[in-house]
């Protein structure tokens, strides 16, 4: 046996619960690597360790995590506010052989909702091909160019299924399959998939033409890919009334993408067949992008023929265009601009144009600039346009951000926003919003001034507890109000155990309204938000606190924790402002093997992560729509020995 083969039997032994020494031959085998040993600064004193910190970890093994809970709340929007219990598993298993396991379900008795997701990434298959396999609640996978940024977005379903996924680098190809179960996620006590009508199920591949070439240009050329989905009895509706309600659906995506050293171009073209729709339906879309120094280019076209969707799923449609655009970026300086020349299909809509320009200045390390507008001429009038300025000052960073909009129907709003995040001991975090605006009428809403405040608070107890809350409100002339406060609580009783608890309250009606861009797809214009709910969580983590060995290291290796938000930007100010919330169920990769789904508040952690740089991304597919990723939904970290990193990851709405 070898020495791995040792280690990963005695990994394997120690999983299960078994602590003896293995036999005479196992030992005999080759030593193991030597893990990590802290090494002392002359003359700096050590930090205190408390009791239960001071138990040290078996270093041996494969890299694992595992969590259990309990849950009692009530759920969000339920009038009865009646408790319910649930539980909840979240567990990891980095194996030589198999890739990585990982599980993160929940689950409600009372009334049997839940939402189960198995996962298995990088598996090693013969031939150097890689597997990765998912069951349960889940996203079908796709080829990876068609995820990449392009002027039009292909939606993504959420279904309760199965998937697999097979990569073979050298061959330059992939696979793709899945099917399930339509469906939508819940919130608390147990995230749960609630079935719509429908099943889903999905195809594609991708072939990479020159990665047999060991060149270093090896990553440049050709690419092509397909990628297929059917949609059968799918409807609009959660609950249909008749027949002519259920679609059968599906669509079939053709990608043909070229890489130079300095340039990029990708073609796409897309066939829809639905049975509510005679014939079919078309549409195709070219973009390309060349560097150009510290400036990036880009020139694209796209023709969506009318009532053109993705299997049933809302796309844009009914639009012939092309578009321009530039970026600049220096380290003083940032700088980008699109105008798109757009017009109708069928006729319906006189030719227009859409177009958006967006700068910021860091004049110096204290104080920035930032200013943008978008203007719309196309199916109706409409503009807006936006100023901030941050700066440092002696009681933290202080943003102050003035926002003008004009809609169709004459709608109008302005909104002045004072933001601050205070300065206060390490650990803490305390921010603050104060706002005045006018809303103009729209729909069932009067015309109505506003003023609104908000507050984000996060302290330490102790080293085992801490306190953070989100309190917003908003005041109309009209009489209307607007409030939500969020409160919650955590306790690490010991290494085993801790509490979590968690307050929600909100009243009012909250005004979102659809993005100006032609090309976004719809969102609600009103969205209610009454509700109060609460739930308690109590953990239980077998085992030391930390996990035996770090995700993405050797079994000698030690590692830090990453923990962090996704978080709606509203103002595009690239800083998650108090009055601005964390994204739900939205899935987190960490270097693209081990995946996590964020909670109700937008959070989400990864406990044990060996040292060194990592890779953060977010996909547009797991994102509510019209809100997409930030350059590319990725963010690099350098993770250190026993350190803790917190990061916000925003996600911005299409103007």
């Amino acid at each position: 046996m070898t020495g791995a083969a040792a280690r990963s039997a005695h990994c394997l032994l120690a999983l299960l619960g078994f602590s003896a020494p293995l036999t005479a031959w196992t030992q005999a085998a080759a030593p193991p690597a030597s893990g990590y040993v802290d090494r002392v600064i002359e003359n700096l004193p050590p930090e205190p360790i408390e009791a239960d910190d001071a138990a040290e970890y078996n270093r041996e093994g494969w890299p694992r995590f595992l969590r259990l809970e309990t849950r009692l709340g009530t759920q969000p929007f339920d009038a009865t506010n009646r408790a319910r219990i649930g539980y909840g598993i979240y567990g990891l298993l980095e194996t030589p052989n198999h890739g990585t396991l990982s599980i993160d379900g929940t689950y409600a008795p009372s009334d049997s909702s839940g939402a189960v997701t198995l996962r298995q990434r990088a598996m090693p298959l013969a031939g150097g091909w890689l597997a990765n396999h998912e069951l349960g609640v889940i996203n079908p996978p796709a080829p990876s160019i068609t995820r990449l940024p392009t002027r039009i977005f292909v939606p993504s379903a959420i279904v309760q299924g199965i998937s697999g996924e097979w990569e073979n680098t050298g061959k330059g190809l992939q696979l793709q399959a899945s099917t399930g179960e339509a469906g939508r996620l819940d919130f608390l006590p147990a995230s749960g998939f609630r079935k719509i009508p429908g099943q889903r199920s999905t195809f594609g591949g991708q072939w990479r033409l020159n990665a047999s070439d060991p060149s270093p240009l090896a990553n440049q050329g050709w690419t092509v890919a397909v990628q297929h989905e059917d949609a059968r009895g799918v409807s609009n509706l959660d609950v249909p009334t008749q027949a002519s309600d259920l679609i059968d659906a599906n669509s079939t995506l053709f990608a043909l993408r070229h890489e130079g050293a300095e340039h990029r171009i990708q073609g796409q073209f897309l066939n829809t067949q639905a049975s509510n729709v005679p014939g079919g339906r078309q549409g195709f879309w070219v973009d390309g992008e060349w560097d150009d120094g510290p400036r990036k280019h880009g020139l694209g076209a796209y023709r969506l023929e009318p009532d053109l969707s993705w299997a049933q799923q809302p796309l844009a449609n009914d639009i012939v265009g092309a578009y321009a655009r530039s970026s600049w970026r220096t380290r003083q300086w940032s700088a980008e601009g699109s105008l798109d020349w757009l017009d109708s299909v069928s006729g319906r809509n006189a030719s227009g144009y859409f177009a958006t320009g967006s700068a910021r200045w860091r004049l110096n390390r204290d104080h920035s600039f930032g200013a943008g507008a978008t203007v719309r001429q196309f199916n109706g009038s409409a503009w807006s346009t936006y100023g901030d300025w941050r700066f440092q000052n002696g009681f933290g960073t202080s943003g102050l951000h003035l926002e003008l909009t004009q809609g169709d129907s004459d709608y109008d709003s302005r909104r002045l926003t004072w933001d601050q995040d205070w300065l206060v001991p390490q650990g803490w975090s305390f921010a603050t919003s104060l706002g005045l605006g006018r809303n103009g009428a729209l729909f069932d809403q009067p015309a109505e001034s506003l003023w609104s405040a908000a507050m984000s608070l996060s302290m330490p107890l102790s080293g085992r507890a801490g306190l953070r809350g989100n309190l917003t409100t908003e005041r109309g002339s009209s009489g209307q109000s607007r409030h939500s406060m969020n409160l919650g609580a955590d306790w690490r009783i010991d290494r085993h155990w801790s509490v979590e608890a968690n307050y929600n309250r909100s009243t009012g009606r909250n005004r979102f309204v659809t993005s100006l861009d032609p090309l976004a797809p719809f969102a609600p214009v009103v969205v209610p938000l009454s509700d109060r709910s609460f739930f308690a969580v109590l953990r239980y983590e077998p085992g030391s606190r930390y996990p035996q060995c770090a995700a993405g290291g050797r079994p000698s290796d030690g590692g830090g924790r990453i923990e962090g938000t996704v978080y709606f930007d509203a103002n595009r100010s690239g800083t998650q402002e108090a009055s601005e919330t964390g994204v739900p169920n939205v899935t987190v990769f960490l270097d693209n093997r081990y995946a996590v789904r964020t909670d109700s508040q937008g959070r989400f952690e990864f406990p044990f992560v060996a040292a060194g740089p990592r890779m953060l991304s977010v996909r547009n597919e797991t994102l509510p729509l019209p809100w997409a990723v930030v350059d590319q939904g990725q963010v690099k970290v350098d993770v250190r020995i026993r350190e803790s990193i917190g990061l916000s990851i925003p996600v911005q709405r299409s103007e």
